[in-house]
């Protein structure tokens, strides 16, 4: 891949789903395309980015967008965030009078990966908002990734990541690895969902996590997306972004908490 075909490559990625690559990224993203490039018997990445452009492609692009986003996660990742939920359920109700009316929390994993946020969520609120009816959407770019969140089955390795008693609460061990119970996975509603696309939702959330997604767009995106978050939260609602990550270049509205958290 030439620089000048990468910068084509890069504008389209950022265009269409607002993913920033920068030019260290050349290499791996033409070990990516590669593959791509002689599966379906294309010459020219114009050409593959005509294949893309035409929504009739479902499958290629949904391969696509499988090989080139990142989707490294695990339960209980930036455990400060779990933490916080856990020991503010008093403060986030307080700000939030919808959740004790209609005892039901709302809640979006917006770049859910292979489901470990998503039911982290689910174990955490569970346990510490057990009267109230928790209903989390839990979404992704990815339909591979989804496949395995949907399915719920995970390796024996999670034992490092999880508190043994929410393990087995929460998991049934079979055969080496734990597959997440059905009572766990009914409060998680999964779906393919592109952040570029426009927000229409039947109703607020009162908890969206958008996390380590937002360091791969660039800042004029990163701005819009946390000004839709907003739109998108109810009043006392709250944000949560990686640790990587930080809303001081862009303009927003959202009132400071603590580092990473956020509350409108």
């Amino acid at each position: 891949m030439t620089k000048e075909e990468f910068f084509i490559f890069s504008r389209f990625l950022r265009d269409k789903y607002g993913i920033n690559l920068n030019e260290d990224k050349l290499h791996l993203l033409d070990f990516k395309l590669k593959k791509l490039l002689d599966k379906y018997n294309v010459t020219y990445i114009r050409d593959f980015i005509r294949l893309l452009e035409n929504k009739k492609n479902k499958d290629i692009i949904v391969e696509f967008l499988n090989e080139v986003t990142v989707n490294k996660t695990n339960f209980f990742r930036e455990i400060n965030h779990f933490d916080f939920i856990k020991n503010h359920i008093t403060y986030i109700m307080n700000e939030n009078k919808r959740i004790g009316k209609n005892l039901e929390l709302r809640v979006w994993s917006s770049a859910c990966s292979t489901g470990e946020e998503a039911y982290t969520l689910g174990i955490i609120l569970s346990e510490y908002m057990p009267n109230v009816n928790i209903k989390i959407l839990a979404t992704d770019i990815s339909h591979q990734v989804l496949n395995k969140a949907i399915k719920g089955e995970y390796p024996r390795s999670i034992e490092r990541e999880i508190p043994v008693q929410y393990l087995e609460k929460y998991f049934t061990k079979h055969h080496g690895h734990y597959i997440v119970k059905p009572f766990l996975k009914k409060m998680i509603s999964f779906r393919a969902f592109n952040l570029k696309e426009q927000f229409v939702f039947k109703n607020t959330f009162d908890i969206i996590f958008c996390r380590n997604v937002m360091i791969y767009f660039d800042m004029e995106f990163q701005e819009i997306l946390v000004n839709n978050f907003y739109r998108t939260l109810e009043k006392g609602g709250m944000l949560f972004i990686g640790h990587s990550e930080s809303l001081s270049q862009i303009k927003h509205h959202f009132k400071y908490v603590q580092p990473t958290i956020y509350i409108k």
